[in-house]
């Protein structure tokens, strides 16, 4: 009863409470202001608080007294609401009052700063307008100074002028040299007032003394003469000292007119001292051939030993007065040669002289490269030096260890002399670095001319290659016996590699390597006349190996089969060395000649070489045994009346392929052994099905003694490439490997004969089942061969064509038999020449020692 009265006052189902306060607002209040009162919490129940207080009738006795006191409870809530409230009030307007006064003072304080704007841009125009008078001022002032430094300069550049057209006048080069300097650093300053009558006036005045001194130095450097010459011309000491401060005071001109005065200069004073052996050895000269070539550096060494002390003491050492001297020396000198040898008929030229000269030139660059060039690289110092005197240095210790420690102590006083100058800061960086090597500026000129060497190299090869192969010595010392022509021509082709770059390694390399590729060519040529003469006729037009003896009736001569073995493996070594070769000839050559360098052309052509005479020794085999293949079909099969053992040309046979198949295990390499076997398998084998088809009349007891042979062919044929020395067992040192597709065709093959043989000896009445059975893609011309083969007329062939539901077809599988033999050789060729083209190492195991 108690409650149900209380079941009003329980919470609604929506989640408010009794003052429709939501659950969240409840619970950020919580979260706000924590109590530990039960009517505090959001998940209080009135009903449970009731049940809690008053759980039974006798509770309620002190009903009254929770009542009081929850009455004045609640006056203590009212109290403290009304107080909260009075306080909430009074806050509020307090806060409005202070919101007013910081409203106020905002204003103010705006007011304030307009006011500070207002007086700022006041004192601004005050500051300007008291400035004005002080910038005209100002500017007045700069303009007067930038005024008078131009007047200053302009009189120190009048100054200038005038002493420097006087030290013209006087020739006094060294205070000339510095007033020229002065000059043309004062002009600087002009640039911007080119269009003032003034300035043009100095320049041309400038430009005119400028040229006057340019001609007097000229004059005095041509009054001296050739320098070897200045004793006789200045005997006295103190003549000549003055000569070379007169000299080195114009040098310093020189320096100050500039480079292309300098240039000219020096190719002037260059000239002069180079007169003597232009007329020498240039055009029409004493010595002008290249018999002379010897006497022609020595001369330059010559001069340059007499002549370089002096020239150092008046040339600045920032000229490389030297190295220019020799850089003029080579351009007359390949003037010289391009005229001479250029006038030769190619016909004319002494190769051997032409090779000395080059040689001899490559000899002075590199030491000139050394001598005068800092880069010099230490790969290009020859095994060979020479002297002061031009001349090749002993290669004993003793006089080369003398010319080294001569020529170190000359280049380490140079080098002192450098350091001394830079650092008194008389050196002046010219940027020697950009004058032109010397590598190369003589030898260069012999490239256009290296045509008769090439045609002596191509002579050479071309004679070895033909007195080796008419001796027809044969090398021994590898792993297989090759021709030893194929050694002696990669061992002079090494040795022209040697010779070649030795010289140079560009053009005249390249086309060197294109008569390598000749004498290849040549050289496959000289191999395939090795074969049979019906073979190498069929060749004569190309190396294409379907058109070697199409019949395959090739008969050879007694050991016949050893020289093409040596064809075959010289062949092979060839193929495997020219990749490696080809490697050697672009490490060397000329980078700009590098992708040039092929020779996959002369491999396949060595490739084909091997491959026809492969074809003439299968085609050989095949004619040594038609005798005992003929024998098959000769036999009078017809009155046979015992099976005995295997028939007397089986045994031939075996004993003609065990000798054969023995020495060519023993010469050719395990590929082309393989290869061997491959193809007179494939070409042998569909022969014995045509041999067993020319048969007539066969009775039944024959065709036993055909399955007995065919058997025994069939096991003679599997171990034919294992086949060892006695015929029956496989060879223990044997190193062949018997191929799966080896043992397929044979067994195919062979399987084919076999069935052919017992369907002749077939029962007539069953003749047409069995045919179905062991021939179920046999035609009809298959099924009327095997008829004929049996001895049946032909109307009992016509009738039982009719049981069988043929008609005589121009073609079948028997008869494609007969052309078998053609199409199994052409694919067997093409897959063995396609494993032949595996790359080898250029240090193979036949004559790895060549190159």
């Amino acid at each position: 009863m108690v409650r149900g009265d209380f079941k009003a006052n329980d919470h609604s189902d929506d989640g408010t409470s009794a003052v429709g306060l939501q659950r969240k607002v409840k619970e950020t209040l919580v979260q706000i202001l924590p109590s530990e009162d039960a009517l505090d919490r959001p998940e209080f129940d009135a009903r449970e608080f009731i049940n809690r207080n008053f759980p039974d009738e006798q509770s309620l006795e002190d009903i009254g007294g929770f009542v009081c006191r929850l009455r004045v409870r609640m006056k203590e809530l009212d109290d403290l609401l009304s107080q909260a409230s009075r306080s909430q009030s009074m806050a509020a307007h307090q806060t409005l009052v202070d919101l007013i006064e910081a409203k106020a003072a905002s204003q103010q304080l705006f007011h304030k700063i307009q006011a500070i704007r207002e007086k700022a841009e006041q004192s601004e125009a005050m500051v300007q307008e008291t400035c004005r008078d002080i910038k005209q001022l100002d500017y007045a002032k700069r303009h007067l100074q930038t005024t008078l430094t131009a007047l200053k300069r302009l009189h120190m550049l009048v100054n200038a002028v005038d002493q420097l057209e006087f030290m013209s006048s006087q020739r006094r080069y060294r205070e000339a040299a510095s007033l020229l300097e002065a000059v043309n650093q004062l002009f600087v300053h002009f640039d911007s007032y080119s269009s003032v009558i003034k300035i043009v006036e100095l320049h041309e005045t400038v430009r005119t003394l400028q040229e006057e001194l340019g001609r007097q130095i000229f004059a005095d450097f041509r009054s001296i003469g050739p320098i070897s010459l200045l004793e006789e011309n200045f005997p006295s000491y103190d003549e000549r000292q003055a000569v070379f401060v007169n000299l080195s005071a114009a040098c310093d001109v020189v320096d100050a007119l500039g480079s292309v005065t300098r240039e000219k200069l020096i190719r002037v004073f260059c000239d002069e001292q180079l007169m003597s052996y232009e007329r020498l050895y240039g055009h029409g000269g004493e010595c002008a051939g290249l018999q002379h070539a010897e006497t022609r550096y020595a001369w330059f060494y010559k001069l340059l030993a007499n002549i370089e002390d002096i020239i150092n003491a008046f040339f600045p050492i920032h000229w490389r007065m030297a190295r220019r001297m020799c850089i003029r020396y080579c351009e007359k000198t390949r003037t010289h040669l391009l005229a001479q040898i250029g006038a030769l008929a190619p016909d004319e030229m002494d190769v051997t002289r032409l090779l000395k000269s080059l040689q001899r030139a490559l000899m002075f660059e590199r030491d000139a490269v050394r001598r005068f060039e800092e880069t010099a690289d230490e790969e290009d110092s020859p095994q060979y030096k020479i002297d002061e005197n031009g001349e090749a240095v002993d290669p004993l210790p003793t006089v080369e260890i003398t010319t080294n420690y001569r020529r170190k102590k000359c280049e380490v006083g140079q080098k002192a002399l450098v350091e001394e100058m830079k650092k008194n800061c008389q050196l002046v960086d010219d940027n020697s670095r950009s004058l032109p090597t010397i590598r190369g500026m003589i030898s260069c000129s012999f490239d256009p001319f290296m045509t008769a060497y090439i045609s002596l190299e191509r002579k050479n090869m071309e004679q070895m290659i033909n007195e080796d192969m008419s001796a027809e010595l044969v090398d021994w010392n590898g792993q297989l016996p090759v021709f030893s022509s194929s050694v002696n021509m990669f061992a002079y082709i090494r040795n022209s590699i040697k010779r070649c770059t030795a010289l140079t390694n560009g053009q005249t390399f390249f086309d060197l390597h294109n008569e390598f590729k000749y004498c290849f060519r040549l050289y496959s040529q000289r191999l395939l006349s090795k074969l049979p003469p019906s073979a190498s006729a069929g060749l004569s037009g190309g190396l294409e190996i379907s058109s070697c003896n199409a019949n395959n009736h090739l008969k050879l001569r007694d050991k016949q089969e050893d020289e093409l073995c040596f064809v075959i493996n010289t062949a092979e070594y060839c193929a495997e060395t020219l990749p490696s070769l080809e490697e050697v000839i672009q490490t060397k050559i000329n980078k700009a000649f590098f992708e040039a360098i092929e020779l996959s052309e002369e491999v396949d052509t060595f490739h084909f070489v091997g491959a026809a005479a492969m074809k003439c020794i299968v085609a050989g085999l095949e004619t040594s045994l038609e005798r005992e293949l003929a024998a098959l079909y000769k036999t009078n099969w017809q009155v046979w009346e015992t099976v005995d053992d295997e028939s007397l040309y089986v045994t031939r046979m075996g004993e003609k392929l065990q000798v054969f198949v023995q020495r060519l295990r023993q010469m050719l390499s395990g590929l082309y052994f393989t290869n061997f076997c491959d193809k007179f398998t494939a070409s042998f084998v569909p022969k014995i099905l045509q041999a067993v088809l020319k048969c007539r009349k066969m009775n039944q007891v024959a065709t036993q003694q055909l399955l007995l042979d065919v058997y025994a062919l069939k096991t003679l044929f599997l171990q034919l490439p294992v086949l060892s020395q006695d015929g029956n067992h496989i060879s223990s040192v044997s190193t062949t490997t018997i191929t799966s597709r080896y043992t397929k065709f044979v067994t195919n093959e062979m399987a084919t004969v076999e069935n052919v043989l017992k369907l002749i000896g077939t029962p007539n009445d069953m003749l047409v089942e069995s045919f179905k059975i062991m021939l179920p893609d046999g035609t009809a011309e298959d099924f009327q061969g095997i008829m004929v083969v049996k001895g049946l007329r032909k109307c009992e062939q016509s009738a039982y064509l009719e049981m069988l539901g043929m008609q005589c077809k121009p073609t079948g599988k028997i008869a494609e038999m007969e052309g078998k033999v053609s199409d199994m050789t052409e694919n067997w060729r093409k897959n063995m020449q396609n494993l032949a083209k595996a790359p080898f190492a250029f240090t193979g195991s036949i004559n790895a020692n060549v190159l």
